[in-house]
């Protein structure tokens, strides 16, 4: 069975993705990229709440994520990320890069 992550856009610029957050899924994460950020309202804040798994490849799409929005002089926050995501951010140094808040106020 292969993880999925859907991802549902909001007209505030939310974009709140469901599902693993894995090598398996970003790939079509990835191809959702111009409809997230070079539309008419792009996102600026990715909601993590309702992602149940994540691994190295889904850190790496949302750094990508992130680099590209600074590119284009914006901001993009990411909130209510799993443990597991937030705890790589730290171990590859890259949770303060990310502006990732975890899921429980104390991570």
């Amino acid at each position: 069975m292969i993880d999925r992550c859907s991802i549902e856009i909001g007209e505030d610029g939310c974009a709140t993705l469901a599902g693993a957050l894995t090598f398996e899924s970003v790939a079509a994460l990835f191809g959702e990229t111009h409809r997230l950020f070079r539309g008419p309202q792009p996102v600026t804040l990715i909601d993590l709440s309702n992602v149940t798994n994540a691994d190295s490849a889904g850190l790496a799409l949302l750094l990508e994520w992130q680099a590209m929005q600074q590119a284009a002089a914006r901001s993009l926050e990411i909130s209510n990320a799993p443990p597991s995501l937030v705890s790589l951010a730290r171990l590859c140094e890259a949770d303060d890069v990310m502006n990732l808040n975890g899921r429980d106020s104390h991570q």
